[in-house]
């Protein structure tokens, strides 16, 4: 399996048969990485969790004729698009395209994603994050907490080839929480750090934690790597 991350929460992930796309973000083409005809003869299918900008980028749309399209329910199309679409809901399980999709509630907007792939366990959060802000109140910060665990427990006890979970060093000190608690919880072979604005040193800073050797170190956009 073949893994590259693109940009912000945006990355590639190839299997035997398939190629996942999920949130897209070329920032206006300026990290628009992704080109079709290199995976000729594979299904493509692209994932949207929620229709924040930094998530679905419509850039995706001129590649109808090229793949498929998961899109959580909030995403809002214009009526003449043409192209293949699934649209998704929280706390569901989907078949399409010989993939089987699960979907957790985010805690932002949206959905997460848990993705069996030709036999490879995906999780994309999306939005779903421990967004504890040092500056907000008590009680917003134990609902988040709330609505962060009780929905990575839907997924206790599982364990997935790759895992992108965001790591957002806005957060401060709070930046690892979501990691933590999902490798507490659950557990992946491979961790992306994702929603860290290009801040890459959240990566190293993750390898310190007790979970370290399972941290991909991500240096640049459009960078690949073999899991």
């Amino acid at each position: 399996m073949k893994v590259t991350y693109f940009n912000h929460s945006g990355f590639l992930v190839e299997t035997e048969n398939k190629v996942l796309v999920f949130d897209y973000y070329s920032q206006g083409k300026r990290f628009d990485f992704f080109d079709p005809k290199a995976y000729e003869g594979k299904d493509i299918i692209f994932f949207v969790s929620h229709n924040h900008g930094d998530h679905f980028d419509t850039r995706i749309l001129d590649w109808a004729d090229n793949g498929a399209y998961v899109m959580s329910h909030d995403v809002t199309l214009d009526s003449t698009f043409s192209g293949e679409v699934l649209y998704v809901k929280p706390h569901e399980t989907y078949q399409f395209h010989g993939l089987t999709i699960e979907t957790l509630l985010s805690n932002d907007e949206g959905v997460a994603f848990a993705v069996l792939a030709d036999g490879k366990e995906i999780y994309h959060g999306g939005d779903l994050n421990w967004w504890h802000w040092n500056g907000e109140s008590q009680e917003f910060n134990d609902e988040i907490a709330k609505s962060y665990q009780d929905e990575i427990l839907k997924i206790k006890g599982r364990k997935f080839h790759v895992a992108f979970i965001p790591a957002d060093l806005r957060l401060e000190d709070k930046y690892s929480w979501a990691t933590d608690y999902f490798m507490q919880e659950v557990d992946a072979e491979a961790i992306f750090p994702m929603h860290f604005w290009g801040k890459f040193q959240v990566c190293q800073m993750l390898k310190e934690k007790p979970y370290g050797d399972k941290i991909v170190q991500i240096s640049k956009a459009n960078e690949t790597f073999t899991i």
